[in-house]
């Protein structure tokens, strides 16, 4: 009788899942991306390395914001270039938090950055007698 009954309510439960999936028009479907972003820092360097492909024929506009919202960097990408490959000197920028924003029509991708000095752990004085 119990194996009859937990049949049943698996049966009951799959017909409902289906019937919900199957009547659900409100869901839309997920819009496929038209570009896609790439970032790494250089090695040993304060260099911001961005690739970006694109599959349409829009353009795209980078703009590189500091903490406050102010624009430091804006470029614009060609439409017609289906690929981009830039490098942002982030040396001259104080610590802080950066924002990158790439921007292809009603699109956005933000992509944010943190800048920070290493102290040294180690102190390395010296004292000579002379």
């Amino acid at each position: 009788m119990k194996t009859l009954v937990k049949t049943f309510a698996i049966a009951a439960l799959t017909a409902l899942n289906f019937i919900a999936n199957a009547t659900d028009k409100t869901a839309e479907p997920t819009k496929a991306k038209s570009f896609e972003i790439g970032m790494y820092q250089s090695k040993n360097t304060l260099k911001m390395n961005v690739m970006i492909e694109k599959t349409t024929d829009k353009d795209l506009v980078v703009v590189l914001k500091d903490a406050k919202g102010e624009v430091l960097v804006r470029e614009r990408i060609n439409k017609n270039d289906k690929s981009y490959h830039g490098k942002y000197d982030m040396s001259d920028l104080e610590d802080g938090k950066y924002t990158f924003e790439f921007t292809k029509g009603d699109e956005k991708i933000i992509k944010e950055v943190n800048l920070t000095t290493k102290q040294p752990t180690e102190i390395n004085r010296q004292i000579s007698l002379e």
